[in-house]
């Protein structure tokens, strides 16, 4: 507080953690999962059109390294969202990568095997209803988007925690790297 001639400024009082607690509530969402049984291969797949590419070769199998990551991170009992948007992150350029070639030279976009990716959306999975129902979609927009949505509520799950931890400048960073994502999305 800054006090000068009987005057106290009171935007200068820093707030304390208990009435920051008190006055702030936030909600962990669930995330979307990709289908644990989903075996689908974008090295495989693209096996003819990117043989002779090195380059493509190896966009695949990072493709295919982090998916695998991504799936590892989800099927664990709980999701550590630090180590699911590290993967994210990593996975959703190099999808975009091949989404932009195959837009660019439809001509080779050949598959050898159909990829059929299958999410769900995570909103219908609860503690009263532990079915989860799986979309299927053989569109690379399809897992793009479900890549971007799961990496903005995993971010805003990273939040939760800084949040519950007390760390609220971090945890208002992270809410704003989601909203910034959900922008981006919409």
């Amino acid at each position: 507080m800054i006090m000068s001639d009987n005057f106290i400024d009171a935007s200068s009082a820093s707030h304390p953690d208990s009435v920051l607690r008190l006055s702030s509530a936030v909600h962990r969402f669930a995330i979307p999962f990709i289908n644990p049984k989903d075996q689908i291969s974008f090295e495989t797949s693209f096996n003819t059109c990117s043989k002779n590419h090195s380059n493509t070769i190896a966009a695949m199998q990072q493709a295919d390294n982090r998916r695998r990551e991504i799936k590892a991170a989800m099927a664990s009992g709980k999701v550590i969202h630090t180590s699911l948007s590290t993967s994210l992150k990593e996975y959703i350029p190099v999808v975009n990568q091949i989404l932009l070639s195959c837009k660019f030279q439809p001509e080779v976009a050949r598959l050898d095997k159909h990829l059929v990716f299958s999410w769900s959306s995570g909103i219908e999975y609860n503690k009263y209803n532990k079915s989860k129902e799986f979309s299927d979609s053989e569109a690379l927009m399809f897992e793009l988007v479900l890549s971007i949505a799961t990496y903005a509520l995993s971010e805003s799950n990273i939040g939760c925690d800084s949040c519950v931890d007390g760390d609220f400048p971090k945890a208002s960073r992270q809410f704003a790297k989601a909203a910034g994502i959900f922008q981006y999305l919409g």
